[in-house]
């Protein structure tokens, strides 16, 4: 058996050596085909989920609003936590009110200011995040029409109170968003509390959520079923956005791959086509001298399977270059290699090897060895 064996693997070097030429034209057909698959592959399954986390830029995809008049309560926003669990990349709450410069009403948003720049991070600040109790934000429409500027005190008093909270702040920044952001004061929420009594009534809970529109969904079905006095709503115009911009990727890059690999599995049919009008004499020959069709398709088979596997090798080094390549120049985006990539590429390359030989193996077996030795 180990003499067979030797003798097989001998009769496919040998085969491969003498028809050199033919051999680097097939493999480097199946690595062309095995670089698009790994290449794309990995490019279909990394640039996407990086430009979603990207697009996570353009704001919150998810609110949680208080479903009456009443704000949201710090239980309610624990609830909500809990529901959004690992899903929520960021989360940021927001408390509104009205407060008093010079008898002038300002709009006020509390929030906790490190977070809210994780969920809205195009924000731009000239000056300083306020890093004490006493500063603030002041928008960009707000600073222009009162003049404000960085450093200064400003007085805002609570005024729904007859003795109403007055205290003087100090601008740390100007914020520009070209948002409703530039309409408001923004200060921290233990800030804004020293005016509202220490109430935590919550009018917005924004989260930047990991997930597609169907985990959304889910998610504001859960909130919504709880009947615990708030409601959930996906940011249709963020979330769709992203869905869309992956899925029309994907599809791209598969319909690109599927092509390459059809043309692939008839270059390796027309070269292996070849490859039998070569050796008709010397399979004629071998079924003279008694050889089956079993041995002789044996044979092509195995040179079909040495051949995927060199192409696949070749080819999978090819595309993990191309796949970082194409993701660092092309979309700015750090490749993420998953090794599976090596083996799938493998299997990929020996069975488009197999496929493209299945119309010269039906040649072999009909080869007559009176035809081919006769000259005919």
């Amino acid at each position: 058996m180990n003499n067979q064996r030797r003798m097989y693997l001998r009769m496919i070097t040998q085969s491969f050596w003498h028809r050199l030429s033919r051999v680097i034209i097939a493999s480097l057909s199946i690595a062309v085909g095995a670089a698009t698959l790994s290449g794309l592959g990995l490019v279909a399954y990394t640039v996407p989920a990086q430009m979603t986390k990207e697009l996570r830029s353009y704001g919150a995809n998810f609110v949680v609003l208080p479903d009456g008049s009443q704000g949201l309560s710090d239980e309610q926003l624990s609830a909500a936590d809990a529901v959004v669990g690992a899903a929520a990349l960021n989360r940021v709450p927001y408390q509104y009110a009205n407060l008093l410069y010079n008898q002038q009403a300002l709009t006020v948003m509390g929030t906790i200011l490190d977070d809210a720049l994780a969920v809205r991070p195009y924000w731009e600040i000239d000056g300083e995040l306020p890093s004490g109790a006493d500063e603030i934000l002041i928008g960009e429409n707000v600073a222009q029409l009162y003049r404000f500027q960085i450093g200064q005190k400003v007085g805002l008093t609570e005024p729904t109170k007859a003795d109403g909270t007055a205290k003087q702040l100090t601008v740390s920044g100007i914020l520009r968003t070209g948002g409703a952001e530039d309409d408001l004061v923004v200060m921290s929420l233990d800030t804004l509390k020293d005016f509202t009594g220490g109430l935590s009534e919550y009018s917005i809970i924004e989260y930047s959520v990991d997930g597609d529109g169907a985990t959304l969904n889910s998610l504001v079905s859960e909130i919504n079923d709880q009947d615990a006095g708030m409601e959930a709503e996906v940011v249709r115009r963020i979330s769709q956005t992203e869905t869309g911009i992956a899925h029309t990727l994907q599809t791209l890059i598969w319909i690109v791959s599927i092509i390459i690999c059809l043309l692939t599995l008839i270059s390796i049919t027309a070269t292996l086509n070849a490859v039998v009008s070569e050796r008709a004499r010397e399979i004629g020959l071998k079924k003279a001298l008694g050889a089956v069709a079993k041995d002789v398709m044996s044979e092509f088979v195995g040179e079909s399977i040495l051949l995927g596997l060199i192409g696949g090798a070749v080819g999978v080094a090819a595309g993990i270059w191309i796949a970082n390549f194409i993701s660092t120049k092309a979309f700015a985006v750090q490749l993420d290699v998953n090794w599976w990539v090596v083996p799938i590429t493998l299997i990929f390359s020996v069975i488009i090897a197999l496929v493209g030989s299945l119309v010269p193996a039906r040649r072999i077996s009909r080869i007559n060895p009176v035809d081919v030795l006769g000259g005919e």
